[in-house]
């Protein structure tokens, strides 16, 4: 470029310097070029001095302290034991490969609790990813005796050690609604209502209504009773406490009171005993399925008289005595198959019929309400069913008359010392059953 135009040019750049630098900058940041450089007037790094400098410090360097390794990764597992297994077999079933705790469980005799007994037991282990055994709890239930026990076994530094607890669960006071549609029994399975409860509901009532027949489609249950917990599961129910039955226009409420050093019992709130000299039917939880009258004779096709009420149940189910007695025959019968006949204080007696299993033996007493067999089809019997007779001076007669009987227990409640307190508190938790029930339906 000649001297002339870089003068002219120069010139020009000066006098427009804004606009040009700011027009150069555009280009730039457009079209995404950026330049770096470095001044060819400073030394080179490499060829720059070195110099070394030692210094005497007065204290050490501390050494850094180690970091704890991670710990230890556990599983945890649970089985139901079968009835079925042996110990190898169950502790696969929870991921357990571990010689030394097999062996220990095999030859320890308090953890050979963990498959004697009944199944069903709840074994949990806390184990590594290999399956080395770190602790094993077992915990089964006797509902009967509202006893919880518990086999701990765990892992030492020298062995396995093992112990049994029997922790005692929290009792609870639970509430429960139902509304009948079809019959009482579906409608505590509906409700999730315990079969224990629903039984003793039937108990404290069986002398005031016909849980077959008189409760119809609409009526309405409430029911306060315990539970008992451990480690925020409900393992059992216990006592129903109350219950109110609204049935059409009428309403029926119970409660249980036991006084000190007295047997307790379903009382009304005015104190009344419920305790009827007959329960009104010797199962739980049944249907009829024949009433007593004339009827086809279900396996010899001809029209016969039926000299009692058949309960249709499955079998095994238990039977269970309609009024204290002495048992005056327990054996086979015949086309009753197995039968037991009672024998009670007003000289009448009942009889059961085609038990699978009788409990108890002649000259035994027995108390309203204990089991004496369990439902079967022995004798003449197209399937499980109990045959049951109410006989008055020997001669058979309708059952039904059992459920209108209206004598009572000679037991008076109201005046005793706390009644009125409980029956107070009843009341409340009534309602309260009753107002979270409602709760629900909105």
């Amino acid at each position: 470029m000649k001297p002339v135009h870089l003068r002219n040019l120069q010139t020009l750049i000066h006098s427009h310097r804004r606009p040009v630098l700011a027009a150069l900058g555009t280009l730039l940041l457009g079209t995404g070029v950026v330049a770096f450089g470095v001044s060819p007037t400073l030394p080179d790094a490499a060829q720059w001095p070195v110099r070394q400098v030692l210094e005497t410090m007065d204290t050490p360097l501390a050494e850094p302290a180690l970091t704890a390794s991670a710990p230890e990764f556990l599983i945890h597992q649970s089985q139901l034991t079968r009835r079925d297994d042996s110990l190898q077999a169950l502790l696969k079933r929870l991921g357990v490969d571990d010689r030394e705790a097999q062996s220990f469980l095999a030859r320890d005799t308090t953890s050979r609790l963990l498959l004697t007994g009944a199944s069903g037991k709840l074994a949990s282990v806390t184990r590594t990813p290999e399956g080395r055994l770190s602790t094993l709890s077992v915990r089964w239930v006797d509902a009967d005796k509202q006893r919880v026990s518990r086999l701990v076994v765990e892992r030492q530094d020298i062995g396995f050690n093992a112990r049994l607890e029997q922790p005692t669960p929290r009792r609870l006071v639970r509430f429960g609604s139902l509304t009948i549609r079809s019959s009482f029994y579906a409608a505590t399975d509906q409700a999730d209502i315990p079969d224990a409860i629903a039984a003793q509901t039937v108990e404290a009532f069986s002398g005031d209504l016909d849980f077959q027949h008189d409760l119809r489609r609409g009526t309405r249950v409430n029911l306060v009773y315990e539970a008992f917990e451990l480690d925020g599961e409900i393992l059992f129910t216990g006592q129903l406490l109350g219950a109110e039955i609204q049935h059409g226009r009428e309403t029926h409420q119970a409660m249980w009171f036991q006084a000190p050093g007295k047997a307790g019992e379903f009382v009304s709130l005015d104190g009344a005993s419920q305790r009827r000299a007959y329960l009104a039917s010797p199962l739980a939880f049944s249907r009829v399925t024949s009433s007593y009258g004339p009827r086809i004779h279900p396996v010899f096709g001809e029209q016969k008289s039926h000299k009692g009420t058949d309960y249709g149940a499955p079998a095994g189910t238990p039977i269970r005595t309609v009024a204290d007695g002495v048992v005056s025959f327990a054996g086979r019968q015949g086309g009753y198959g197995n039968y037991v006949v009672i024998q009670h204080p007003d000289k009448a007696a009942t009889a059961y019929a085609h038990l699978e299993r009788i409990a108890v033996r002649v000259g035994q007493r027995v108390q309203q309400g204990q089991t004496i067999g369990t439902v079967g089809s022995t004798g003449t019997a197209t399937g499980p069913n109990l045959h049951f007779e109410y006989l008055v001076k020997g001669v058979q007669t309708n059952p039904s008359r059992i459920a209108s009987d209206t004598s009572v227990s000679t037991v008076a409640v109201a005046q005793l010392p706390g009644f009125k307190q409980e029956v107070k508190a009843m009341r409340e938790q009534l309602a309260m059953a009753a107002s979270v029930a409602q709760a629900n339906a909105q």
